[in-house]
């Protein structure tokens, strides 16, 4: 009697191959998704605590400043400024009444936080907002703004769109 070899088909590999290939397709952009949402859960924290400094640093010089380096936190020099990185945001704080958090991805939100003493536009004073550039590419950045907060519908912003972080 003859033994036959036991072996997979090419169909069989190629039907393999396929199923591989689909669920591949679905995970990558979600994780993709995850990964951005992480790195801006990241950049609101640590805005957080610029944004808090910022009011620490008003109430012992009754200003604020448009210099991260003169405020009491640590911040690193490679996050200050224009962002060279793609998907690393940088922080800054301009026109001594908002702090910014930006990436030169469009796929990923900018978080703008205005400070408590905003004398500019008083009705955004220490309101913290998602912002979605009218030229993104894609839906990450409105999916992540949207599952942070609710669209501002009341604010003096009327450029791109804005969300209003919970």
């Amino acid at each position: 009697m003859v033994q036959q070899k036991q072996a997979f088909t090419l169909i069989e590999l190629l039907v393999v191959v396929l199923i591989i290939g689909i669920l591949a397709a679905v995970a990558v952009p979600q994780y993709q998704k995850a990964v951005y949402k992480a790195r801006a859960v990241e950049a609101i924290t640590l805005l957080k605590s610029i944004t808090d400094a910022q009011e620490v640093y008003f109430l012992e010089n009754g200003e604020y400043t448009d210099d991260i380096s003169e405020l009491d936190i640590d911040v690193a020099v490679n996050l200050m400024g224009s962002a060279k990185f793609e998907d690393k945001y940088s922080f800054f704080c301009g026109g001594k009444r908002t702090c910014f958090a930006t990436v030169n991805n469009r796929s990923m939100p900018t978080f703008e936080f205005e400070l408590l003493h905003d004398r500019v536009f008083p009705i955004n004073a220490g309101k913290k907002y998602c912002h979605i550039y009218n030229g993104s590419k894609d839906n990450i950045a409105l999916s992540i703004c949207k599952s942070l907060g609710k669209k501002d519908t009341d604010g003096v912003v009327s450029t791109g769109k804005y969300f209003i972080l919970n």
